[in-house]
């Protein structure tokens, strides 16, 4: 069995956050990429990864993707705000 170290990453949105995907067609896998000013992540499966894998995960991270937009949601109507919510094109400011 191969050694495998265990990470945590965190990506602390700061003034310019966004979140994109490259997508390739039948090509290669898709990628997802979120960055702010000061750093980045991006996500995609490796060539192992058998392809209902990949789609499981991708499916499970929609599903908490919608939980953290509803909570933020609930988070944000705690608040007043002045600031508009911008649009979500998927491409940065």
């Amino acid at each position: 069995m191969p050694n495998r170290i265990a990470a945590s990453m965190n990506l602390h949105l700061h003034t310019k956050p966004f979140a994109m995907c490259h997508a390739y067609g039948t090509e290669r896998t898709p990628i997802l990429a979120m960055q702010d000013e000061h750093a980045s992540l991006t996500v995609s499966a490796n060539s192992s990864t058998s392809i209902a894998a990949h789609l499981r995960f991708a499916r499970e991270l929609v599903a908490a993707a919608t939980r953290y937009a509803a909570a933020v949601e609930t988070y944000a109507a705690g608040h007043s705000t002045t600031e508009a919510a911008p649009a979500t094109s998927g491409e940065p400011a």
